[in-house]
């Protein structure tokens, strides 16, 4: 295992880690312990964004920008005293690999990452930061709670969720056995696969639509409406009906769930110019 505890100040430990700080006291390298295998990364933050971007390199590249938080009220017997302000940190750990990066919650940070390109990653963040993947491939797991998640030119499986935010993805292939998800709870969910693509689909938006300019051969309701009745317990009669768009693409093949509450659906076919649909949203 190689275990380092990195600071903005803290130099020194590069003398004494197997991983190793650039010059830069914001730069993490971290070998991985066999780069002829495929990598994992988990980052977990409470405030803060992460960008991470595949290239062809065989280290784990970390760099931490801001790490500042509000300053507390200068008590009174700290009168005619200078503050010393300590700088944030983040902690950083690989083992057989697979990369573990964490950062205080009181502090907003923003990490950037550079990773092989075939890498699996374990993304989250809460609070005050987006989370961006590019050209990535592997197993994607990315979850957000405040922010937009965005992923471009990445392959693999996803399953993706904000709460407050929007996800748009961008995938030049999937993995052909495995599901994938795209979800928000307040803001549009966007994706672009490539034409060849061979999925089953569910779309659902409870208050927006649905759009798409793939040639989607509409599939039964797999479910019947729910029914509860608790009239004689001076309840009442209601029927939930399974608002779920099914449909699949050039004869089916995994399942991709596409799902929001408040918010549009946009499933676009790679290299379309189909008007409106051919393009993402503005960022706003």
């Amino acid at each position: 295992m190689k275990l380092l505890r990195a600071s903005l100040a803290c130099l020194a430990l590069s003398a004494c880690s197997g991983i190793a700080l650039a010059q830069e006291s914001d730069r993490v390298t971290v070998p991985l312990s066999d780069p002829s295998r495929p990598g994992s990364v988990q980052v977990s933050l409470i405030t803060g964004s992460i960008t991470v971007t595949g290239r062809d390199i065989k280290d784990v590249i970390v760099e931490m920008h801001g790490g500042s938080t509000k300053e507390r009220p200068i008590p009174e017997e700290a009168r005619g005293l200078r503050r010393l302000t300590t700088s944030a940190s983040i902690s950083v750990e690989e083992k057989d690999n697979r990369v573990e990066i964490s950062a205080p919650p009181q502090r907003s940070v923003r990490l950037e990452i550079q990773v092989p390109k075939k890498t699996n990653l374990e993304l989250s963040t809460v609070n005050n930061g987006s989370i961006e993947v590019t050209g990535v491939e592997g197993e994607l797991e990315i979850s957000n709670v405040n922010g937009e998640v965005e992923l471009s030119d990445v392959s693999g499986a996803v399953v993706a969720h904000t709460v407050n935010g929007r996800v748009l993805a961008t995938l030049n292939r999937i993995a052909s056995d495995k599901p994938m998800a795209f979800t928000s709870l307040n803001g549009v969910v966007d994706v672009t696969l490539p034409p060849s693509v061979k999925a089953n689909f569910k779309l659902r938006t409870d208050n927006g639509s649905a759009f798409t300019d793939f040639e989607l051969q509409m599939l039964p309701r797999t479910s019947e409406p729910t029914i509860e009745d608790t009239r004689r317990k001076n309840g009442r009669y209601r029927i939930d009906v399974n608002k779920m768009v099914y449909g699949s693409v050039n004869g089916g093949g995994p399942e991709i769930e596409m799902r929001t509450f408040n918010g549009n659906i946009y499933l676009r076919r790679a290299g379309s110019s189909s008007g409106e649909t051919a393009a993402p949203p503005p960022k706003r």
